[in-house]
């Protein structure tokens, strides 16, 4: 790390080496440094080589268009990013303006720079922030993500978007572009470049905290299931402890044996775990989940008659987005709503995966602090520390910790009457929205003018967090709303000490923690920070080791409060690392099988038709099952499988068939088939539209099963955790289940293949095209 830092500090004084000689140059010849740079590029020369040239012409494009000019510290960072790691910026120190030299200097190979943000607002500010100055520069940039209520981008729209030399948009607009990509039909409907360097901003954020949960994309819906509601009015007669067990660390949950006996007698059966009764047993688990997992104001908000989940990072409001399995449609019985559609998962991909396609992924954050060695092994990705452009003053107080939340409350209230009464700017984070508008309604109560900030569009929010910074102003936020953008102190403030953050509680992880504490003391501002805690908090109640009922029983001294306060601390860190770890342990099945799938369809798409001596050889293989199966057994058997596969007619040499001898009956079912290619052949005019239709059959075939079995692996992941109770490993239980339903798969689509060939029809539409009917 030490020879790193050395060969940094040398290329950083390579850098201003040339800051004289491109001041020097006029805007013209400023500009004509980017096709210097590409042609240098496109003759061998490395982009690590062009750097010290390429960062010192940007950082004088950067003055000049934004009246910023990139200092020492900011271009080790970019530096950093370049390197495919990830530089550990304090907040306010210039990430955004940052990001543009690496960004510059990986698009000069002519295959793109995306950066990768949070939120849309981020990505849009940002992108029309520093569009000037990359056009200066003569490159392209576009914004990746529509504006907030804007209809998604047309495929056109996006092949003029993922072309540009620079794109700024968010993790999942990347995620599930990606996944809908894969579901096209022509290689008209492909958008995408191969994924060259990407940047993430907040990159703590993206590739940690949201990659608990993967992408999925919904298509097609399930028959819709009366027992969701019969499943919560059981579920709600059951006790803690007694009918039923809750880890709140694992998030398993599952019935006792007098839980068990209760069911069979609710629901009049005599075992509840009966293999037909498999469907009642998902659905009273779904019921536990919903009831002990998931908690109104903190995971998710009922709006009219409609249920949004809430961001378990910034709690923001999850529009459009819903929880997979039947667990939406499970809170909604809960919540006595009325049930949505559940929809079938067509494609899936976690952050994990998605990031590691990239040829070279860098990022920035305030807070990676803690995460480096997850981060390593996942990502394989480097953390360094960027020293501050000036000394961080901010005071960071000692925790205050008490035993019960009143006194918690009552001693928060107390300190902010006391700032209160100074002038200086309070910034109150709370862990849930629950919490902030309790703690809004007690500044109300008092007359006390506040901000509240929690589950708004990223834009107002963001003009709340330009605001929190004037002299006497009180904001009350949930988390880290409004991460990405800086509070400015106005001078008066600063005089008074700057900004004050107060945490109401202990949070998840130690970055939480700072990146809450880096809203204040930005640049070498003044600025305090003071976090309350006590063991009624809900980190504690979920990840503690004292149950709740006898925190109250005896006083226990500060510093063993601290002490099981930070071990549960360490308890939520490792409970979100291990469920970071089993989702992307689930992932690596699906991602092999996902990455073969997409290569097939791809080379379906762009590559040469399918021979008929190859079809003819999946011909083979499904009748040889199909002879297994007894289809051979006798004459009515085998024509209802003509019937059903082969031909809508049956052959004149259909009788003469000896059903005895399973080798005449594959005789006859191949020439069946070869016969019905024929006609298909002889009916379409020339072998490219029968090419064409042949694709089409293929990518119907495949697609269809795909759906099937991404929606089977969505489901397997909640039943092998269920089977974590029986102490089996739920990793190894995934992969074999999703191996054996993988080789059933490749089954089903080669038999769809053989049926659609043989039984879909061909009819001219209105407009005169052919239009297939399919079997």
């Amino acid at each position: 790390m030490a020879d790193r830092g050395a060969r940094n500090g040398r290329l950083i004084q390579r850098v201003n080496s040339y800051q004289d000689a491109m001041r020097a140059l006029s805007d013209g010849e400023l500009r004509a440094k980017t096709p210097e740079f590409r042609e240098r590029v496109a003759k061998g020369e490395s982009l690590d080589a062009l750097l010290p040239e390429a960062y010192a012409a940007l950082r004088e494009a950067a003055l000049r268009i934004v009246g910023k000019f990139p200092y020492d510290n900011q271009v080790l960072a970019a530096t950093v990013m370049h390197q495919g790691d990830i530089a550990a910026m304090k907040t306010g120190e210039g990430k955004s303006l940052t990001a543009t030299l690496p960004l510059y200097l990986n698009a000069l190979s002519g295959r793109g720079a995306m950066l990768v943000t949070v939120n849309g607002y981020l990505a849009r500010r940002d992108a029309e922030e520093f569009r000037p100055l990359f056009e200066f520069m003569g490159l392209r940039l576009a914004v990746g993500v529509p504006e907030a209520g804007a209809p998604d981008f047309s495929v056109p729209e996006k092949k003029a978007i993922y072309s540009a030399d620079v794109i700024y948009t968010t993790s999942d607009k990347v995620g599930f572009d990606y996944l809908l990509e894969n579901l096209a039909g022509t290689t008209q409907e492909k958008f995408l470049q191969p994924f060259n360097y990407v940047l993430i901003d907040e990159a703590d954020a993206i590739l940690l905290d949201l990659a608990q949960m993967p992408l999925v994309i919904s298509g097609s819906p399930r028959v819709q299931s009366n027992l969701y509601p019969l499943a919560d009015a059981f579920v709600a007669t059951l006790r803690d402890g007694v009918e039923y067990e809750y880890d709140e660390s694992s998030g398993v949950v599952a019935l006792t044996d007098e839980g068990i006996a209760a069911g069979n007698r609710f629901f009049h059966v005599e075992n509840i775990y009966a293999p037909e009764r498999f469907q009642l047993n998902r659905h009273i688990h779904l019921a536990l989940r919903a009831r002990t997992s998931f908690q109104p104001m903190r995971d998710y908000m009922v709006l009219g008659d409609r249920l949004v989940l809430l961001s378990s990072v910034t709690r923001r409001l999850l529009e459009g987005n819903k929880l997979q399995g039947g667990l939406h449609q499970a809170i909604e019985g809960r919540e006595s709503l009325e049930i949505t559609t559940e929809n079938r998962a067509m494609a899936s991909v976690t952050y994990q995966n998605l990031f590691l396609m990239f040829d070279k992924m860098g990022g920035m954050t305030g807070t990676a602090k803690g995460a480096e060695k997850e981060l390593l092994k996942t990502y394989g990705t480097d953390v360094v520390e960027i020293p501050t452009y000036r000394p961080v003053i901010r005071v960071d107080e000692p925790d205050v910790v008490v035993q019960t939340v009143d006194e918690k409350e009552r001693l928060i209230l107390d300190y902010l009457d006391e700032v209160r009464a100074t002038q200086r700017p309070i910034l109150l984070t709370t862990g849930s929205v629950k919490s902030s508008i309790r703690f809004s309604q007690y500044l109300l109560d008092r007359g006390i003018e506040h901000n509240l900030l929690n589950a708004l569009s990223e834009a107002k929010e963001a003009q709340m967090v330009r605001e929190a910074g004037r002299k006497g102003a009180i904001t009350v936020a949930t988390l880290i709303a409004g991460r990405g953008t800086d509070i400015k102190v106005e001078p008066d403030a600063k005089e008074l000490g700057g900004l004050v953050i107060i945490g109401t509680e202990q949070f998840p992880n130690r970055r939480v923690e700072g990146q809450i504490r880096g809203r204040a003391g930005r640049q070498g501002d003044p600025g305090s920070s003071r976090f309350y805690a006590s063991m009624e908090d809900d980190l504690f109640v979920r990840f503690g080791s004292i149950k709740p009922e006898d925190v109250r029983t005896r006083r226990r001294s500060t510093r063993t409060m601290l002490r099981l306060l930070a071990r549960a601390q360490r308890a939520s860190e490792d409970s979100a690392s291990g469920a970071r770890k089993l989702s992307k342990d689930f992932d690596i099945a699906m991602t092999r099988q996902r990455d073969l799938v997409y290569a097939v369809r791809n080379e379906i798409i762009t590559g040469d038709p399918i021979g008929r001596d190859e079809l003819e050889g999946i011909a083979e293989q499904v009748f040889a099952e199909a002879l297994e199966a007894g289809v051979g057994a006798d004459r009515g058997t085998l024509m209802r499988y003509v019937f059903d596969n082969l031909s809508y007619h049956l052959p004149d040499d259909f009788h003469s068939v000896d059903t005895g001898d399973d080798s005449r009956v594959k005789d006859f079912l191949s020439t069946t088939f070869s016969q019905a290619i024929q006609q298909k052949v002889d009916a379409l005019a020339g072998p490219e539209v029968y090419a064409r239709f042949q694709n089409i059959c293929f990518l119907k075939s495949i697609d269809v099963a795909w759906v099937e079995q991404v929606d089977f692996l969505e489901q397997l992941k909640t039943v092998v955790q269920d089977r974590n109770v029986a102490q089996h490993k739920v990793e190894y239980e995934y992969r074999k289940e999703a191996y054996f339903a993988f080789e059933q798969m490749k089954r089903r689509i080669n038999r769809d293949i053989v049926r659609l060939l043989c039984l879909s029809r061909l009819e001219r539409g209105g407009d005169g095209g052919l239009v297939i009917q399919f079997a």
